[in-house]
């Protein structure tokens, strides 16, 4: 019950990021994760779990960015929204953001055929250099569990909640005017050791290596 509940706080909690910004000048030059006001980027993307990504972002401001996604990995497609705030930016060369990506998956092979929700709030510590070269590290949670534990009228849930605590490195740099590529690798872990069995995307990483667009807008 315990961990039912945990999981559900995090999952209902962590679901919007706060814009607590302090008016600092925020730097958008070959950013791939936060947009100008009204820009628009696209993203493609490859990876573990995932087989293929792709994701359109809008920026709601200078410092929150809103996004859509559709997922496929080798045993379910997945949706999701994903937000970044940007916490705080000490000058052009430093800046601490916030992410959370929200993911639905409809029916599974795996996991006892139970729809699920997983959620992924993180904390990113971000350098980045006058070429445009940017290196991050930083950690965060992922909670997943059953749609008829979080929702159901009456149905059993085949898996029980889980929560997990991960550690991630990337680094992004740009191939043309308006594009980047980058590469994010986390591991996932339970308190201080590997997660085994009971994680539920399979090998304890999330591998992404993927390119975005910008596409434009009245911010740009």
């Amino acid at each position: 019950m315990h961990a039912r509940s945990a999981t559900i706080a995090v999952m209902l909690l962590s679901a919007f990021g706060a814009d607590i910004a302090n008016g600092q000048q925020i730097s958008h030059e070959y950013d791939h994760v936060l947009n100008r006001k009204g820009e628009g980027r696209a993203t493609l993307a490859t990876g573990i779990p995932y087989v293929g990504i792709a994701e359109y972002a809008y920026g709601v401001s200078d410092r929150v960015t809103a996004g859509f996604w559709l997922g496929l990995t080798p045993n379910v497609g997945g949706v999701g929204v994903r937000v970044r705030t940007v916490v705080t930016q000490t000058g052009p060369g430093f800046r601490i953001y916030f992410c959370t990506p929200v993911a639905f998956y409809p029916k599974t092979k795996g996991l006892g055929g139970d729809p699920w929700w997983l959620v992924r709030p993180n904390i990113n510590f971000e350098w980045m250099t006058d070429s445009g070269f940017r290196y991050k590290v930083g950690g965060g949670l992922v909670a997943a569990a059953s749609h008829h534990t979080l929702f159901g009228q009456g149905e059993r849930a085949n898996f029980s909640p889980g929560i997990w605590n991960t550690v991630h490195a990337g680094i992004s740099f740009p191939i043309g005017r308006n594009a980047t590529l980058q590469i994010e690798n986390s591991l996932v872990m339970k308190g201080l050791s590997v997660a085994g069995s009971d994680w539920v995307g399979g090998p304890p990483l999330i591998l992404i290596v993927g390119t975005s667009w910008t596409l434009g807008g009245s911010g740009s």
